[in-house]
């Protein structure tokens, strides 16, 4: 097993996990009384909001680690342990996407009236069936990933005798494209049925990757956002430098395109197509109220200001600015995800934006904070016994001797 680090930028694990255990308490107590209430149906939307939102997070975290096996990549391997540490959160949203369950009939609005054709897909029994296999299958790859990550190989060259072939990397070399195609078919169910069935009369098949693509987007923001923060730390100095956050950036600009492109493909079918079982659904969001002006600030938030800044070399190399633009794509993200749900199921004249949504937000904030805390608290910050970061170590050790 890898040897522990024993802080994060000097503030002890103690006083990080009582802060988010508080933010948990807050968040559990809020939503308990809100779904026993009479904003029960608030409160349900607001979990649903960030179940997606953070599932979303922790599966694409899993995703980076994978690329990174199936592409030998060596210059991401010391951001591998924290990609891993995000994704601790992913067997976490499996035990909570059965807390959904309770909160059926105030989600799904064809529980009351079934839609006639798609009654045989929409059904409670077969809906949370499909969804719960889907992720158990992606939890349980993504845990023994992590297992083989953060094992060291029983086997053991002898002295003077040739390396003998890792079987925990050659495990890992194995589950990352199973983790891969899990992926996307697993977040394109959770999309379909967990959000675009919300509003059972629209569909469109390009929702699904829409879906997962942003959620890897999101999880690129949320690593770029972390790296910074324990860029400072003893194990992480002297490895995480300007090279590694260009390459982050630039695989962040990418994907700010690529979420772009998504969403006008999207929108334009819908705008030519001009039918109204899809029309609906977008000019409810973008012109009439108060969902048209949130539109235009996730817009610029998730898209507009990141490819402009994100343009500039020097921005991605440096810490702090990609930092900050980590942490605004991870908000905007989540506004993204609150504008696909909330819609669908709330009926007010204002937005559905207070106390409520923040105090679970602060919740899962708080459960997600604890399970990064747990994985980088017992395990070290570097993947020491990675094969491609000992070689990148020994390139790194080159150049400084040069």
């Amino acid at each position: 097993m890898d040897r522990p680090a024993n802080e994060i930028k000097g503030v002890r694990w103690r006083a990080w996990s009582l802060v988010f255990a508080a933010l948990v308490l807050i968040g559990v107590l809020s939503f308990i009384r809100g779904a026993s209430g009479a904003q029960a149906q608030r409160t349900w939307q607001a979990y649903l909001i960030n179940f997606v939102f953070w599932l979303g997070m922790g599966a694409g975290a899993m995703l980076f680690v994978a690329i990174l096996n199936i592409t030998n990549a060596r210059w991401g391997r010391p951001l591998k342990r924290l990609a891993e540490a995000l994704g601790t959160f992913l067997p976490v949203s499996f035990v909570l996407f059965w807390i959904l369950y309770p909160g059926r009939e105030h989600l799904f609005p064809w529980i009351r009236e079934p839609v006639h054709g798609k009654d045989q897909w929409l059904n409670i029994p077969f809906l949370f069936a499909r969804n719960g296999v889907g992720l158990f299958l992606l939890s349980a790859v993504a845990v023994l990933l992590l297992y083989a990550s953060t094992r060291r190989s029983p086997v053991q060259p002898a002295p003077g005798k040739n390396p003998v072939p890792d079987p925990l990397w050659k495990l890992q070399v194995v589950l990352s494209p199973i983790l891969g195609i899990l992926f996307a078919l697993v977040l394109s169910l959770v999309a379909f049925d967990l959000i675009m069935s919300l509003d059972p009369h629209w569909y469109s098949t390009l929702f699904g990757g829409y879906f997962f693509v942003g959620s890897f987007y999101l999880a690129l923001a949320a690593l770029a956002l972390l790296s910074g923060l324990v860029r400072k730390t003893p194990a992480l100095l002297h490895l995480l430098g300007p090279r590694h956050f260009h390459d982050l950036g630039k695989l962040l600009f990418g994907f700010c395109m690529m979420i772009g492109y998504l969403f006008y493909s999207q929108f334009l079918v819908i705008w030519y197509g001009n039918l109204p079982e899809e029309t609906r659904y977008v000019i409810e969001r973008i012109r009439q109220n108060p969902w048209a002006p949130l539109s235009w600030i996730i817009l610029g938030i998730c898209f507009a200001l990141p490819f402009l800044v994100l343009l500039i070399r020097k921005l991605k190399m440096t810490p702090g600015p990609l930092m900050g633009m980590g942490g605004l794509v991870f908000v905007g993200m989540w506004l993204e995800r609150f504008f696909l749900v909330a819609p669908s199921i709330w009926k007010g004249d204002t937005l559905p934006l207070g106390t409520i949504e923040l105090s679970i937000s602060a919740g899962f904030l708080g459960l997600a904070g604890l399970t990064v805390l747990f994985y980088l608290k017992r395990f070290s910050l570097t993947p020491i016994t990675d094969p491609l970061f000992q070689e990148e170590m020994e390139r790194v050790l080159r150049e400084k001797e040069e």
